[in-house]
């Protein structure tokens, strides 16, 4: 494996260190902004405590979706915020670490204060209800706005809303995530995708796994009790920038050695010092079927390497002996990895041209995963966002459980990912919910969101319905759909997020109306018609979340709502008041009441391990909120639990709520059985592949109820003119992915100046093919795919695999008109709609070209003007 040193990082030091990493420091030099006046404009405010300033520390919401979970505190004066801090409500420890935020947190108050927020109602200025001609939807995106009042903005959307709605019924309608408010007025067509999850979101209940869920790995004080930890596609450092990267250091301070399987040599492998297998995008299969060609090799010749006693015991489908009863197919894993049925055995040989891994590293990982070695295999899902990728849960599973590596301290198989990435187990702690009214979508229908946007550029037309939601497959449904002529956008940033976006953009242009919810002019808001100013998480009551399992974050209001801006059930009750309904219907209670609800709903473990109310509630307290509810016996008083910013259960190693993943099933299988048909680890799964199969997806024929290679519809072979491996390069000679790095939270952040400075907007290349390009470190860089164009500046690495071409997630799409080429060169605008087998969409195995951009140059991102002013 290739070792590549890295400085120890203190406790202290660990988060920042991120923003050292080559990829980085290369995307701060092109910039054209100062380093240090870079990171002191994210440090700065973090400033110590002053009593003088006479401010009051608020617990305040750090509520996107990065995965760390962490706690974020302000200080309000006289409504103005003036300091900001993290997480000081008790001694930091390894054992009770504190819940520190990143410089993402340290930028929350730019989402809430931006000089570009939409603080009142806006109109697209070519927009009126009535359809055709009315709408000038080609003017989406490149219109002006004006601004109206929230009376007119409500009767023109309740205007346009009832035409389509009485002329179309619910499927004239489109939203990725309807809420009550769009399930009560009027319902709509659902899109789904494998977005996060890829292959994870299609049936791992089947093959014994928990539903989208990478597997059950283990509490972190087993961490050190691992010879080995791999952290395959995984960077916490990044993903998820709060607790979890300390865990793992503890881990290395005792010893533990670390290994990343990833095409970059990320934030996380340089902290940890972790060796590093570089692997193409797309190709993992390949690797890991040769890594488990040579554990059984190593097995036959030296003995000690494969847990036959565990596969037996615990899985069905690796071998002849150990196959399930519902089997269709008399093949099975091993014999195919010997190449009993293709007459290719999949040694690291055969697998060296597709994955780029040399064959010494193949096996050296193969020793590894040896069940002599206490190793864990912890993975996210990155290499599973692939086309091709349906088969990994099936296979890592089938890694894991070759070297007996679950059930037991010192090993585990499964996930690394959100916020209890290297803390796996039951909640401690969990957050209470609010009672609100169940609402029900009146339209079932869902479809492929790619394919959504073709069927509304087409006004219409017919598919099978696999699934109406996240992760919810059923059998196909033939389903006929006609013209969509309306479009919602809640609190999702679905035309940003999803692939395809060129044709998602011409979607939005075709439709009579589309309705947005927006702080910033975020892609959904720039091609609507009519956007309502929504609030941020500071302006609300409050709120209760789940973090990790020993954490629960209760954040409270830090200032009133600024302009006209509205809370989503505030809108929600004007939407429906203004198409005549009962707002009740919806929501039944203050947005006081629900905060009060997930207070009081709070669990805590107890000592006798069942979980009990968290927090003291009395009768005053009841009183003084002015809500309904009963008084209760908690640990912690209602006061403390706000002032503190929610609750923390305080470990130790000792403490008796370790978690080993899989430990009840491995101690008796029979009476701990996993959700599949057969009880067990399906390496074969006849229930899986027969769902998948009756998708009738292209590519579906090379699949099989086991782990094989196939050839994605787009992935490395794509990058070769015939199609073959090693044959002449052709148009689109490299692999993209779409690593998440610190500038955003998904799209979040985007246009916050403080990371802008810092981080920049780059696509990372490998320093030999950027030489061979002519491209220089900071050179603005024409990216191209065979669905669209778009720009980043050059950030030029010896850490990337060469081939590979990085374009970090969620840049804000800016298109030019003229020349269609994306001037913020948004990763899914690059993507086009290509899909197989179950339908995983492909944001991390896509073929492009990149060049020296001859036009103008970028300007760094700290210098463009925003989006969206008043003025």
């Amino acid at each position: 494996m290739v070792s590549i040193e890295s400085k120890n990082i203190s406790r202290r030091g660990f988060l920042g260190a991120a923003a050292a990493v080559a990829a980085g420091a290369a995307a701060l030099s092109a910039t054209g902004c100062s380093a240090e006046a870079s990171l002191d404009a994210a440090d700065k405010h973090e400033l110590p405590t002053d009593p003088a300033d006479g401010g009051t520390w608020v617990a305040a919401a750090c509520w996107h979706n990065c995965g760390g979970r962490c706690m974020n505190k302000v200080m309000v004066k006289d409504g103005a915020v003036i300091r900001q801090k993290t997480d000081d409500t008790h001694e930091d420890s390894p054992d009770y670490p504190q819940q520190r935020g990143c410089v993402r947190g340290k930028a929350q108050q730019q989402q809430c204060f931006g000089a570009d927020r939409i603080l009142y109602p806006l109109k697209r200025k070519g927009w009126q209800p009535g359809g055709g001609e009315n709408s000038n939807g080609q003017m989406r995106g490149r219109d002006e706005w004006e601004r109206i009042s929230w009376d007119e903005a409500i009767e023109l959307a309740c205007q346009e809303i009832k035409r389509i709605s009485d002329e179309y019924g619910p499927t004239g309608f489109y939203c990725k995530s309807p809420d009550a408010t769009i399930n009560v007025m009027c319902g709509c067509v659902r899109g789904w995708d494998t977005t996060s999850h890829g292959t994870y979101t299609l049936g791992c209940d089947m093959i014994g796994l928990p539903s989208t869920d990478c597997g059950k790995a283990n509490d972190r004080f087993d961490l050190p009790n691992a010879d080995y930890i791999i952290m395959y596609s995984s960077n916490p450092t990044w993903s998820a920038a709060g607790t979890p990267t300390y865990y793992f250091i503890q881990a290395k301070e005792s010893g533990t050695k670390f290994v990343t399987v990833d095409p970059l040599y990320n934030a996380t492998a340089q902290i940890l010092d972790a060796d590093w297998i570089p692997v193409r995008n797309g190709t993992d299969m390949a690797f890991m079927l040769a890594t488990a060609y040579e554990m059984l090799r190593l097995d036959e010749e030296e003995g000690d390497i494969v847990d036959w006693d565990f596969l037996h015991t615990y899985t069905v489908g690796f071998d002849a002996e150990s196959m399930p009863e519902d089997a269709k197919l008399d093949e099975n894993l091993k014999d195919y990895i010997l190449g009993a049925y293709d007459g290719t055995p999949k040694t690291p040989e055969w697998a060296e041209s597709i994955c780029g891994v040399p064959p010494e590293q193949v096996t050296e990982f193969a020793r590894i995963l040896g069940k002599n070695n206490k190793t864990m295999l912890l993975h996210n899902y990155g290499m599973v966002r692939c086309n091709g990728s349906e088969m990994i849960p099936q296979m890592l599973m089938a890694l894991g459980a070759m070297g007996g590596h679950m059930g037991k301290s010192g090993h585990a198989c499964g996930g690394n990912y959100h916020a209890n990435a290297g803390n796996y187990g039951p909640n401690l702690v969990t957050a209470g919910s609010a009672k609100t009214p169940k609402t029900k979508n009146p339209c079932s229908t869902g479809v492929r969101q790619p394919q959504l946007y073709d069927i509304i550029l087409n006004g219409g037309g017919s598919f099978y319905d696999v699934s109406n939601s996240y992760g919810s497959f059923h059998e196909p449904i033939p389903t006929t759909l006609g013209p969509i002529k309306g479009i919602f956008h809640v609190t999702d940033a679905t035309l940003q997020t999803s692939l395809h976006q060129k044709a998602g953009i011409e979607a939005h242009r075709a439709v009579d109306f589309v309705l947005t919810r927006a702080q910033f002019m975020t892609t959904n808001a720039l091609y609507s018609d009519i956007i309502l100013p929504v609030t941020t998480e500071w302006e609300r009551v409050g709120s209760v979340t789940s973090c990790n399992r020993e954490f629960v974050y209760c954040y409270s209001q830090v200032t009133e709502p600024l302009g006209e801006a509205k809370t989503d059930q505030e809108i929600g009750t004007l939407l429906l008041e203004g198409m005549g309904m009962d707002p009740a219907l919806a929501y039944n209670t203050s947005e006081k009441q629900q905060f009060f609800e997930q207070i009081a709903g709070c669990k805590v473990m107890g000592d006798d391990g069942t979980m009990g109310p968290l927090v003291t509630i009395t009768d005053a307290d009841i009183s003084e909120w002015g809500v309904e509810g009963t008084a209760q016996e908690g640990i912690v008083s209602l006061a403390d639990f706000i002032e503190n910013g929610g609750y923390q259960f305080e470990r130790t190693p000792d403490d008796g709520h370790g978690f080993i993943g899989y430990e009840d099933f491995v101690s008796d299988p029979v009476a701990n059985p996993l959700s599949s048909a057969s009880g067990k680890l399906e390496i074969y799964c006849q229930a899986r592949y027969d769902l998948m199969a009756s998708f009738e997806y292209d590519g579906i024929e090379q699949f099989k109820p086991y782990p094989t290679y196939v050839t994605p519809c787009v992935g490395y072979e794509s990058t070769f003119k015939d199609g073959a491996i090693g044959g002449e390069k052709g148009e689109y000679p490299y692999i993209m992915y779409n690593p998440h790095y610190l500038r955003r939270s998904h799209s979040v952040f985007d246009n916050c100046p403080w990371l802008r400075e810092t981080w920049a907007n780059p696509v990372f290349l490998n320093r030999k093919d950027a030489e061979e390009k002519g491209i220089a470190e900071g050179d603005t860089v024409l990216i191209s795919t065979p669905a669209g164009q778009g720009l980043r500046v050059a950030a030029v690495m010896d850490i990337l695999m060469p081939g590979v071409v990085g374009v970090p997630h969620g840049a804000w799409v800016d298109v030019d008109e003229e020349t269609g080429i994306d001037r913020a060169g948004s990763d899914n605008y690059l993507i086009g709609a290509e899909y197989g087998g179950m339908g995983v969409s492909g944001y991390n195995n896509q073929i492009c070209n990149v060049e020296k951009y001859t036009g103008e140059s970028l300007k760094p991102d700290c210098e463009l003007p925003p989006r969206w002013s008043e003025n």
